[in-house]
């Protein structure tokens, strides 16, 4: 009995020691997901795909992803500033915040400033006709 005794007090220190820490469960998953974002950012520069995997607020901008498998992805926040996509497969991805501004989108067109969740296509300026 004294010794189940001994080892709860133990394990309530220790979880009061942890909770004056600041470890509240919401900075434990902020790390984790910190922790997976480079794992699979990693991942997506090493294969060319990372289907349904969590990129939120990855830093991706002036990357070559032509070609990408990014269904399904989590990139809500993230950054593809001059990033190339041509290509890419971006279906049912979650892109809300993220920011696209003269990224070369998937049908080769760039996105203007203020792309920010879809690609506002640059304006091409029409032609005059020749020898005039």
């Amino acid at each position: 009995m004294f010794r189940k005794l001994t080892i709860f007090v133990i394990i309530i220190s220790c979880l009061c020691t942890v909770s004056a820490m600041g470890f509240t469960r919401a900075s434990r998953l902020s790390a984790l997901n910190e922790f997976n974002v480079e794992r699979n950012k990693n991942t997506l520069l090493r294969t060319n795909r990372c289907k349904g995997c969590y990129l939120a607020y990855a830093k991706l901008s002036g990357m070559d992803l032509a070609n990408a498998d990014l269904r399904n992805a989590n990139l809500i926040g993230a950054t593809f500033i001059r990033a190339t996509l041509v290509g890419a497969n971006l279906g049912g991805a979650k892109i809300a915040g993220a920011n696209f501004t003269g990224a070369q989108w998937i049908d080769g067109s760039i996105c203007q400033t203020g792309s920010v969740g879809r690609c506002i296509r640059v304006q091409q300026q029409p032609q005059a006709p020749s020898g005039q």
